[in-house]
């Protein structure tokens, strides 16, 4: 597993979305309840902004930690996507990079390969793991771009 602390923007980040859904099944996304302020408003906002891919939802898990965070006193919303046509151009349209997917987004997108993680981001800390890099991988083609 391979660590990076620099963003994935524009282009790249598009690549990246592409590579992902040929590797994954699915992918997920976090919604913190200790950063709203009001959660009924904050998740009108929310559902409002995922609507177009309610179809793609697998399930919704209250969690405390997950892949690149653990909180000590709270929870937060880990939604679980399929990764299809129509979710990957949710990803492409919503963000112009990994680490963009904070701030009136959920944070934290992570892709899955058979229930294992691929790749896992941390956007308020600036910083993603990967888990499949190699001399041969069109991975390693955008990371050395950054």
């Amino acid at each position: 597993m391979s660590e990076y602390y620099t963003d994935i923007e524009g282009e790249d980040y598009r690549l990246l979305i592409e590579l992902a859904s040929q590797k994954c099944d699915k992918f997920a996304f976090v919604i913190r309840k200790d950063m709203m302020n009001d959660e009924e408003l904050a998740m009108k906002h929310y559902n409002e902004l995922l609507k177009d891919i309610k179809s793609s939802l697998i399930e919704v898990k209250e969690q405390s930690e997950w892949e690149v965070n653990s909180l000590l006193e709270a929870t937060a919303y880990v939604y679980y996507y399929e990764f299809n046509e129509q979710t990957k151009q949710f990803l492409h349209t919503k963000s112009n990079s990994l680490f963009g997917w904070m701030n009136g987004l959920p944070e934290d997108l992570m892709f899955y390969n058979g229930g294992k993680i691929w790749l896992a981001c941390n956007s308020h800390e600036g910083y993603f793991f990967i888990n499949e890099v190699d001399e041969q991988s069109k991975i390693t083609d955008i990371i050395n771009n950054l």
